[in-house]
């Protein structure tokens, strides 16, 4: 059950990790400086068409409220107990703004043992639309160069993945880890950014996903132009 308890690990600390910049590192784990502009080719985030609608700032339980709940899932999921966030960012690259200025999430877990599934959405929310502005280009930025790295005994290798077309930039990251894929996405709207990430030990639904993240930002989005 090595890979059950390595997928729950890996879903918890890098499904919903903060955003921000500073120095990235390398497979290896060492720091190394922000991509040059020869480096910067993928990925990219995908831009909307449309400017999304202005975003408030939210008091926690407003944020809160804004989650996706169970009802919102596909059948068969139950809502997991509430744990501590972790500080864990994609290669330890270093967020501007720290966690932001409020964060919620909620986790859910359908069947168990090596044919469970995961799903976590979450809404980390900033000061201002320009700190979340920031924050996101940071993490398109550290995913330039962060193909890998060693984490919990295992390797854990990284790749960009198309996302829709939602808020004002979007950026979509596989992970493989022994044999295991997960899916992250991350959207960026106002002062926060919507993330949504999730999978299974032997079957990873992309699509599924996609439409639990359209269906958060959605809701975040009528929460906060209200």
């Amino acid at each position: 059950m090595r890979r059950a308890g390595l997928l729950t690990t890996v879903v918890l600390t890098l499904a919903l990790t903060s955003c921000g910049s500073g120095a990235t590192s390398n497979e290896n784990g060492t720091a190394r400086d922000q991509p040059t502009p020869a480096e910067t080719t993928t990925p990219t985030a995908t831009q909307t068409v449309e400017a999304t609608p202005s975003a408030k700032v939210l008091s926690k339980p407003k944020l809160e409220s804004a989650l996706l709940t169970l009802q919102d899932l596909p059948p068969g999921y139950s809502q997991d107990p509430p744990s501590e966030e972790s500080t864990k960012n994609f290669c330890d690259y270093k967020p501007p703004f720290g966690n932001g200025l409020v964060y919620s999430r909620a986790d859910f877990t359908k069947g168990a043992g090596m044919s469970a599934e995961f799903v976590q959405v979450g809404l980390r929310q900033f000061a201002s639309a320009s700190e979340a502005k920031a924050s996101f280009q940071a993490l398109v930025d550290a995913l330039k160069t962060c193909r890998s790295e060693t984490y919990a005994g295992s390797k854990l290798t990284y790749s960009a993945m198309s996302t829709p077309k939602l808020g004002e930039g979007a950026i979509g990251v596989k992970i493989d880890a022994d044999g295991t894929t997960l899916v992250q996405n991350f959207v960026l709207i106002g002062p926060t950014l919507v993330a949504t990430g999730g999978g299974g030990l032997l079957n990873t639904d992309a699509d599924s996903l996609t439409r639990l993240l359209t269906a958060q930002v959605n809701r975040y989005t009528a929460a906060a132009s209200q």
